[in-house]
């Protein structure tokens, strides 16, 4: 666990933190398929150190009851089908808390998530028209304010008292009920990974700079560019995460 959370630990005795209802955060990081070599690694190496900092936070602040997760539609069976198509990382991580006997709880609200997504999308439509551009980020803004009190909802009804729940999250300051705790899974192996993805993207970045000079360079003397030579396949190799 970081500094931050062993001293939350240690500003209340055992007892209260169990008797208290709590919540522990951890942000869901997604698997990218086709991403360049070491990636991969450095998925694994992060939700194998969440399952690690989950298990010894169980040992001091009580086992997890309850699960939720951001983007997951259903509960249950139909929820642990979906983190397992989506996330194998984060379903490792679930699969050891159901087995326990930890519930996978509803948390999204079907409507309101899918009209979030398509607002989203609509608004990274390439709009020309302004007032249309304004209705669509109200409609986004709307839908997004009603989803943050559906799951913040969700949440406070579905701990009970002195239970502990695991909730994943893409945003690691999602609002928390009042009156829970929220403990903050962040091992450094996050850090590590999104440094990693940072330096990547930024030689990435680089190598397409130097194709694309090189290519106007090779065009202003008459000489074929290496990108024509081979019909883009070197863009082919490039990659940017979602």
């Amino acid at each position: 666990m970081t500094a931050e959370e062993i001293g939350s630990i240690g500003k209340a005795t055992a007892g209260d933190i169990l008797a208290s209802r709590k919540i522990y955060l951890v942000t869901m990081v997604q698997p990218s398929p086709g991403a360049p070599d070491g990636f991969e690694q450095r998925y694994n190496d992060y939700w194998s150190a969440v399952e690690q900092q989950i298990s010894k936070l169980e040992t001091t602040a009580g086992t997890v009851n309850r699960i939720f997760a951001e983007g997951v539609i259903g509960r249950g069976d139909d929820a642990m089908l979906m983190v397992q198509q989506s996330n194998p990382g984060a379903h490792s991580v679930v699969r050891q808390r159901v087995s326990a006997g930890a519930v996978f709880e509803e948390f999204e609200d079907t409507d309101l998530f899918g009209q979030v997504i398509d607002w989203g999308r609509c608004l990274q439509g390439g709009l020309i028209n302004q007032t249309v551009a304004d209705e669509i980020q109200t409609k986004y803004t709307e839908a997004s304010e009603k989803r943050s009190k559906h799951l913040l909802k969700q949440l406070n009804e579905g701990i009970l008292e002195s239970e502990a729940g695991l909730l994943l999250s893409g945003d690691p300051s999602i609002a928390i009920p009042g009156g829970v705790e929220k403990f903050l899974i962040s091992p450094p192996e996050l850090d590590a990974l999104q440094r990693w993805v940072q330096q990547t993207n930024e030689a990435i970045r680089e190598q397409m700079a130097e194709e694309q000079a090189r290519s106007r360079s090779d065009t202003s003397t008459g000489t074929p560019s290496e990108v024509e030579k081979t019909d883009g396949d070197s863009k082919s190799e490039l990659w940017t995460p979602g």
